[in-house]
């Protein structure tokens, strides 16, 4: 099999330098690269931004690592209400001006878009791909009911999406466990569900340590801890700040913390480490894919956190996690996760309790460390890196649109 044509559907997956959630991107690359035509189809708007890429452009598509991207025109928003509903839904609307096109695949990159895909493209495979069990996480982090109306659409479309696509791809290792928990699990066909984690595209952050010429505003004589990524409530962001309070009151003041990435927190917690005189946290705000391998680089550490929720059971899929396990640094992880990597094969530290005072003791506990074991661990972390590459998990998509054509 292959050379066939392959349409990935998703709001959020715009392509690079704009976006970092490069998952579609990087599976359209390597598809590419195998002889595959694959067009990604995404909103013009990208979230947590005021940007639009048809205003910026000046266009509706574009060619970007030889994969095309086509951009639906959908209104700007701010934060999770009632905008951004109306913006999802004009995105799934408007995917009516593709459906006399005749891809071979279909992949389906969020379960709440499924009928929309069924009904626009007849008759063509669907595979659906879920990295986020919506709506489980929105009642996890966001503290909604399982009674609201918005949740029991959510759920239904979720339900329908499982049972009816031609396959399922869970990005968590555990999501066939998720499935097995369902009221409807006796009617899902298990061959049909496969497991793809996030991964890395070890050659493009190689490629960006090398060409990386950023001179970092870092004390090198400090043990610097870094973090990338999202800075909302969900993320726990002020618990690295808490920590950065308790090593003060400790006296420790070999330790720094660079905290990289933008959100609804940022201000929040920028204010708590001005109100406190904390001179060992420093924010640096929106960065882009490129600049994460140089940054990690130069870093004793990484930070992954997370507010403790139960569906962390199934496993998690961060893209942060590999780019932090790409770097070769020991990782800090604040939440117990299922299935979780860093614990398999030593990688770092899973802290035992959500405090800061847990940090603290993590971090010290790599500060007593020798040198060889703090490299031990980050060598660890690249040989995991190494096995969620790009190509292999590419490998394993092709499985499944084989499986799908068949």
């Amino acid at each position: 099999m292959g050379k066939e044509n392959i349409w990935i559907i998703c709001h959020y997956a715009q392509q690079p330098p704009l976006n970092t959630m490069l998952r579609y991107h990087n599976w359209g690359k390597e598809l590419v690269a195998r002889g595959y035509t694959v067009t990604i189809v995404a909103a013009s708007t990208i979230h947590n931004t005021d940007i639009d890429i048809i205003e910026r452009r000046g266009k509706m598509e574009d060619i970007c690592d030889g994969v095309k991207y086509l951009y639906i025109k959908t209104p700007k928003y701010v934060g999770n209400g009632i905008q951004r509903i109306r913006n999802m839904l004009i995105f799934c609307l408007e995917l009516k001006q593709f459906k006399k096109e005749s891809p071979d695949v279909l992949i389906n990159c969020e379960a709440y878009l499924f009928p929309f895909v069924k009904f626009f493209f007849k008759n063509i495979p669907v595979i659906t791909d879920t990295v986020d069990l919506w709506p489980e996480s929105i009642i996890e982090y966001a503290n909604y009911s399982k009674t609201n109306p918005l949740i029991k659409i959510l759920y239904r479309l979720e339900r329908n999406a499982y049972l009816k696509s031609d396959a399922l791809i869970f990005s968590m290792e555990g999501g066939i466990d998720y499935l097995r928990e369902q009221s409807y699990s006796s009617k899902i066909d298990y061959k049909k569900v496969f497991h793809i984690n996030m991964g890395c595209d070890l050659s493009a952050c190689d490629r960006y340590l090398r060409e990386f010429k950023e001179d970092l505003p870092w004390d090198m004589n400090k043990f610097n801890i870094v973090y990338c990524g999202s800075i909302r409530r969900a993320n726990q962001v002020s618990q690295i700040c808490e920590a950065a309070k308790e090593l003060n009151n400790q006296g420790i003041q070999s330790v720094e913390f660079q905290i990289y990435g933008n959100g609804d927190q940022l201000e929040i917690l920028k204010k708590y480490v001005k109100d406190n005189g904390l001179s060992n946290v420093h924010f640096y705000g929106r960065f882009q894919k490129e600049q994460i391998p140089g940054i990690l680089a130069c870093a004793n550490a990484s930070l992954l956190t997370y507010k403790q929720v139960r569906i962390m059971k199934y496993g998690g899929s961060q893209s942060k996690l590999f780019d932090y396990l790409a770097s070769g640094r020991p990782i800090i992880c604040n939440a117990k996760w299922g299935y979780n990597l860093i614990e398999r094969y030593r990688c770092g530290i899973v802290t035992e309790e959500q405090k800061p005072e847990a940090f603290v003791e993590a971090i010290c506990y790599l500060l007593n460390l020798s040198e060889e074991e703090i490299d031990q661990m980050g060598s660890n972390g690249r040989k995991v890196a190494e096995m969620y590459d790009q190509p292999i998990l590419v490998d394993s998509l092709c499985e499944v649109i084989n499986y799908v054509m068949k």
